[in-house]
């Protein structure tokens, strides 16, 4: 039993590790997505923004600490206003469940063929002919 929760375990952590991409992105090539975490890069000072953070009104980033949803009227006294024009780079951190998904699978599967290979050698093998 110890052995089936040491696994699970292990498979466990290796999925909340997870497979990131960060894109770096000049703001007029990229279309804003409001659920994806954000870095925003001025002239003088770098934002960041998480998923529902933020939303794009008339060419303006409205930021939030507060979770802002499909009600844009909600976001009555924005924190932060940032023209897309002064903006210099925008990074886009995305989470690639596919690819933790394949890492979590390829990693059980090498565990798998390891423990075969030892299992079998050390097998004492008796042959009776």
């Amino acid at each position: 039993m110890k052995k089936i929760i040491s696994w699970f375990l292990l498979l466990s952590f290796i999925n909340l590790t997870g497979c990131y991409s960060h894109e770096l992105l000049a703001p007029s090539s990229y279309k804003f997505d409001e659920k994806k975490d954000i870095t925003i890069v001025t002239k003088d000072t770098t934002y960041k923004f998480k998923g529902h953070q933020y939303i794009i009104v008339n060419d303006t980033l409205l930021g939030s600490d507060k979770n802002v949803y499909i009600n844009k009227s909600a976001l009555d006294e924005p924190i932060v206003k940032i023209p897309v024009d002064d903006m210099q780079l925008v990074e886009v951190k995305e989470n690639d469940a596919r690819r933790t998904a394949l890492a979590v699978v390829g990693g059980a599967v090498v565990l798998f063929v390891v423990y075969v290979v030892i299992s079998f050698i050390t097998t004492d093998w008796h042959f009776r002919f």
